[in-house]
């Protein structure tokens, strides 16, 4: 009975671990695929539209312009800061050219740093605004069109500010705009109702993408697209989604942007009132756009009243440290979510606040991530040595327990009653070995989630042929670990052939631990456990190198501590015995011989 619940059980593991990789790999690119190829043939046909319309003009053409030929178009305040660097054009204040001065794009510095935001008109666009507009006011309700004058200064730095002007309904709206050391601009905001009639104004920030941006993960570990923050309460929701259907909630302050792996541009509120935040997709010029949208409450200004106003236009990579001084120094509410923490927050935090701070004291990141698993398994070790004994324990009476079996195969209840006759006598409880398994899950989750979404490790090398952690090994047995001119990590069904050295090592060093295991009753199901490790090694193999690296780090900590309670208990395993065949030892003598 023992046996064939373990075996239903190995087919149940098995069935997840299948259904998991399907569901949670391979349809999210297949559906990815998918929506990229409706979303093209949308744009596709929007231009046949636009073309073929008697009405079309030069200015609807759908033709992307060069990147360098729009920022040189228009007015714009040039921007110099330490953390970014470009420009914002003065009409509709839009931020929507800025380039990360500490970021590459790739692995090789020539392709120069991350451009996070592109002017419209160009491919994948995207821009982050702030503007004045009057309550139910048609055509350019974003106030994306608002014709600014500059005041004073030409260059934004954290020294030099820069003053515009503008007026709304009779309205004079004086904006002194700062930028700091890393990747925010403050919108001072000083309103004066020039006029003889009361006007009421309500102030509109907008994170705009046209057409998906590229890099996208579609995995549901990453949360990419809109985001924000009411009351507290972080809401989110995908691309995909939003196309579907929009989302509109309100609540106390809050900010709101569009998000993927490791960077985020928002528009953040006044922090002092209510807010209602957008999620809204649409098709402009035959372009997929994407807009998260946040509205303060509108309030009215009395003939010579004037009022202050300040929000602010984020810009950047989603650093802990950064978004977290944003939130004590400046009261931004829940800026530090902008990171997806997932549901295992309370896990994640600090284990990625231990692996970056253990990362930057060793010097390496790679060393950070064997240190802090050393780390882990020391705070687990008497749950594990409980465990490893139990098994241990196991393992010395299955020579016993499999007499047993045979003794008593055509009768179940006698063999189920010696056997646990058998357990109770020698202390040892079947169930043991399993519970430690909860926590280690708990904890592999959480480290998974942080090795996958903390920026430290993006392009952080190890040691060797490993330049990047956060990616999948570069080499595999494709293309001979290198020495091949061949990509080693092909998409599609090679992709699962692919293993890299760190993958190979996570299969031989699985297997190594099941050597250690009590071995089952039936020979089908010891072959299916013996073939687990393998099977997982597959499956496994694409994702990030500093994941691998904590898995083969860790089953080599664990094989260690269970050889040394297996040895410490007088019980001989497998590896025992081929250690003694390298080396020439003789068995041990059997004493119940």
């Amino acid at each position: 009975m023992e046996d064939q619940r373990r075996f239903i059980l190995a087919m149940v593991l098995s069935g997840l671990v299948f259904m998991a990789y399907y569901f949670f790999f391979v349809l999210p690119t297949q559906q990815a695929a998918r929506a990229d190829a409706e979303l093209e043939m949308e744009r596709l046909n929007a231009e046949q539209a636009v073309a073929t319309s008697p009405s079309a003009s030069a200015e609807v053409a759908l033709v992307d312009q060069p990147r360098e030929v729009l920022v040189a178009t228009g007015a714009r305040i040039e921007i110099d800061a330490p953390g970014i660097r470009g420009s914002l054009l003065t009409t509709g204040s839009r931020l929507d050219d800025i380039t990360l001065n500490d970021y590459d794009k790739t692995l090789n510095p020539e392709d120069g740093q991350v451009e996070l935001l592109s002017p419209v008109g160009g491919e994948r666009a995207s821009l982050v605004a702030d503007n004045w507009t009057m309550p139910g006011m048609a055509g350019d309700n974003l106030g994306l069109d608002t014709a600014w004058a500059v005041v004073s200064g030409t260059t934004l730095t954290p020294t030099t500010p820069v003053v515009l002007q503008t007026n709304i309904g009779g309205v004079d709206v004086t904006r002194t705009l700062s930028v700091d050391d890393h990747f925010l601009i403050t919108t001072d905001d000083v309103l004066t109702n020039t006029g003889s009639q009361p006007v009421t104004l309500a102030r509109r920030g907008v994170a705009r993408q046209i057409t998906m941006p590229l890099g996208l993960t579609n995995f549901f570990i990453i949360q990419e697209g809109p985001i924000s923050v009411l009351d507290d309460s972080y809401h989110d929701q995908t691309y995909k989604k939003t196309v579907k259907k929009s989302w509109t909630e309100s609540g106390e302050a809050g900010w709101t942007g569009l998000t993927d792996k490791y960077w985020l541009h928002a528009a953040i509120a006044p922090q002092d009132g209510r807010t209602t935040v957008d999620y809204r997709h649409s098709l402009i010029d035959g372009k997929a756009v994407w807009d998260a949208i946040y509205t303060a409450d509108a309030m009215t200004i009395t003939p010579g009243a004037s009022v202050t106003s300040t929000g602010y236009l984020y810009a950047g990579a989603k650093e802990r440290a950064v978004l977290e001084a944003y939130e004590e120094d400046l009261g931004i509410i829940g800026m530090s979510r902008a990171i997806d923490w997932g549901a295992m927050g309370l896990l994640v935090r600090p284990i990625m606040w231990a692996l970056s701070k253990l990362g930057q004291m060793l010097g390496n990141y790679g060393l950070g991530i064997l240190a802090l698993t050393f780390f882990i398994k020391l705070l687990m070790f008497p749950l594990f040595n409980k465990q490893y004994k139990s098994q241990a324990k196991m393992k010395k009476v299955m020579p016993e327990v499999k007499k047993m079996q045979e003794r008593y195969k055509d009768d179940r209840v006698k063999l189920q009653q010696e056997m646990m006759g058998l357990y109770k006598k020698e202390g040892v409880n079947p169930a043991a070995g399993c519970l430690p398994i909860i926590p280690t899950m708990f904890v592999f989750f959480a480290l998974y989630k942080a090795v996958f979404i903390d920026i430290d490790l993006r392009h952080e090398p190890f040691i060797g042929y490993i330049q990047d952690l956060s990616a999948a090994e570069p080499i595999s047995i494709l293309n001979g670990f290198g020495f091949l001119p061949f990509n080693g990590r092909p998409e599609g069904i090679l992709a699962f052939i692919a293993l890299g050295p760190l993958a190979i090592l996570y299969g031989a060093s699985m297997s190594l631990m099941y050597m250690l295991t009590p071995p089952t009753g039936d020979p089908t199901q010891a072959k299916i456990f013996k073939l687990m490790p393998w099977l997982f090694m597959f499956i496994l193999a694409s994702f990030p190198a500093g994941l691998l690296l904590y898995w083969v780090w860790n089953n080599i900590l664990s094989f260690l501590q269970q050889w040394y309670i297996t040895k410490k208990n007088d019980v001989d395993t497998p590896v025992d015995a081929f250690f003694r065949k390298i080396f020439g030892r003789p068995d041990p003598v059997d004493t119940a011989e």
